[in-house]
């Protein structure tokens, strides 16, 4: 057996750092969630226009998974997560000087390219640092910092836009993302070796695109986030436009749905690094039964409270699904994770490039009603429980067992 020469300390460090990366990471994306409402009366932006703005970024940030999944296993994570946090810090200052429709569009793509390495690479990082039996729990405190993180966006964008204005936010965020590129670059440690082993070479690309685990993966992946970036994108603007709540409350309501995504996320990243092979589908059907359930009951809510108290379920669900993340971490080879990784993601972000300006169209197809968006919400957490079917992961883990 492979013993990770990395001792417990700098195990937290890696861990510690990618955690405040990743907040400050939905920091600079989940901002433009709450700034688009003020944005789109500065350039007269109808609900179409406001979800194509949204879209581009993740447009650009779907591609750049497949290139930067790939970069990773070639240079390694650290390398590549600095590169990705310099590029998309100087684009959110780029962001508040932004004039006019166009000119957000082409700013934002370019955003999402900066981006798009760091989902991949911050994976990697995890498996050159951590052993198998303890990546589960870890990936799963990853994934509970993009949830404070879209928590922290939504109450400081609101706080600050109402004080200084959008454009101004987007300096301070931007010039937060140069503090903890920083901190990385003094701090993270390279990629780590193990001890008896000799490098393997890599796999084929081509190989690992061929492997049906990435696509199931992909496809489960690409369901959740449809759910994800389509709340996150639109629920600021549901508060204001359908419930009449003031910008500040929509910020500080949103805190309680994503609390209980935090719930989800890290029982069932417990339950994963516990529960025998094989059966990890089961957390992935039972998260989207409860999340079409209660995004149907949110539909046909009759109060602000009873919206709230059904979105806290529909993200508890949401947060179960997100095993899905960790899955690769488990069950792949680490020579070509990263790429395996990057086309997963590369699932996840057409979601987010497909999501909000579809929940867009629909709710100005249907004059403002938001019926539509939250039907399309609930369709999609089908496509994970149909996927889930047919995976098999505990002839995987018994090969790589035996591998080993």
């Amino acid at each position: 057996m492979e013993e990770n020469v990395y001792n417990k300390k700098a195990k937290t460090m890696v861990l510690t750092l990618l955690f405040l990366t990743w907040i400050v990471n939905y920091m600079d994306k989940n901002s433009m969630n709450v700034a688009i409402i003020s944005i789109s009366k500065d350039f007269h932006l109808n609900p179409t226009q406001m979800g194509m703005v949204i879209s581009s970024f993740f447009l650009a940030y779907a591609i750049m998974q497949l290139i930067g999944g790939w970069l990773t296993d070639k240079y390694g994570s650290k390398k590549i997560i600095l590169i990705s946090l310099l590029v998309w810090s100087i684009f959110t200052i780029f962001t508040g000087f932004a004039w006019s429709f166009i000119s957000l569009i082409i700013i934002r793509f370019i955003f999402g390219f900066g981006e798009g390495s760091f989902p991949s690479a911050s994976s990697v990082a995890l498996a050159e640092n951590f052993p198998k039996e303890e990546r589960g729990r870890a990936k799963g405190i990853l994934s509970s910092a993009t949830q404070i993180g879209a928590i922290v966006a939504t109450l400081v964008a609101a706080l600050l836009i109402k004080n200084v204005g959008w454009n101004v936010m987007f300096f301070i965020f931007g010039a937060l993302g140069f503090i903890f590129l920083l901190l990385l670059w003094k701090y993270m440690p390279e990629r780590a070796q193990l001890k008896g082993s000799t490098q393997k070479p890599k796999v084929s690309y081509m190989n690992v695109v061929k492997t049906p685990l990435v696509w199931k993966l992909c496809l489960i992946y690409f369901g959740m986030s449809m759910v994800n970036w389509g709340l996150s994108s639109w629920l600021p603007s549901y508060w204001v436009n359908v419930r009449h709540l003031e910008l500040v409350k929509t910020g500080m309501i949103s805190m309680l749905p994503a609390l209980f995504s935090l719930i989800g996320i890290n029982i069932s990243s417990w339950m994963l690094d516990k529960m025998k092979a094989g059966k990890e589908k089961y957390i992935i059907m039972i998260g989207s039964v409860i999340g079409i359930i209660s995004l149907y009951l949110t539909m046909h809510a009759t109060s602000v409270s009873m919206a709230l108290t059904f979105l806290c379920g529909a993200y508890f669900g949401v947060g179960f699904i997100a095993i899905v993340l960790a899955l690769p971490l488990k069950l792949l080879p680490q020579e070509s994770m990263g790429s395996a990784v990057g086309i997963m993601y590369f699932g996840g972000q057409m979601a987010g490039t497909i999501a909000p300006t579809l929940m867009g169209y629909t709710i100005t197809l249907f004059n403002g009603s938001y019926s539509g968006a939250f039907t399309l919400l609930i369709f999609s957490l089908v496509i994970p429980i149909l996927t889930s079917i047919f995976l098999k992961t505990n002839s995987i883990q018994k090969e790589r067992s035996n591998a080993a």
